[in-house]
């Protein structure tokens, strides 16, 4: 039996390409505008309840330290972790579309047979059955 496993999550297709580009840049930026909003917020509020500045400087320097440290340390971990997410969903759909496109391409020039697979969590299921569908005929 064929393993029908991709062995690739980035197949350099330019539909995968935009895919992955679009998922991640909209998971990520706004989570920074979120991001950079709360930082300004609560610091901009947090100066403006303190009225005098060395005690702005006192107070709140250590606080913006111990923040940007954990903003360093964390930022590129959930960084990360979406363009994985990102990378994973975008796998799941121009696989599919990649395998079919490697398929029809191999029945056009060969003329093979028998249904396109798909993996069990493959987008795309309801087109592929109607192709295979149209191929049985």
């Amino acid at each position: 039996m064929k393993n029908n496993k991709r062995n690739k999550k980035y197949l350099g297709t330019s539909f995968q390409k935009k895919l992955l580009f679009l998922v991640f840049a909209s998971a990520v930026i706004p989570a920074i505008i979120v991001g950079l909003c709360m930082y300004y917020l609560i610091f901009n509020m947090l100066a403006w309840q303190m009225v005098i500045p060395e005690s702005i400087i006192n107070n709140l320097m250590p606080v913006l330290r111990k923040v940007n440290l954990i903003l360093m340390i964390s930022g590129p971990i959930v960084i990360f972790i979406i363009w994985l997410a990102a990378l994973e969903l975008s796998h799941r759909i121009a696989g599919p579309l990649y395998r079919m496109e490697k398929d029809l391409d191999e029945r056009i020039a060969h003329g093979g047979k028998g249904p396109i697979k798909l993996r069990p969590k493959d987008e795309f299921k309801i087109l592929v059955e109607k192709i295979n569908k149209l191929l049985s005929r």
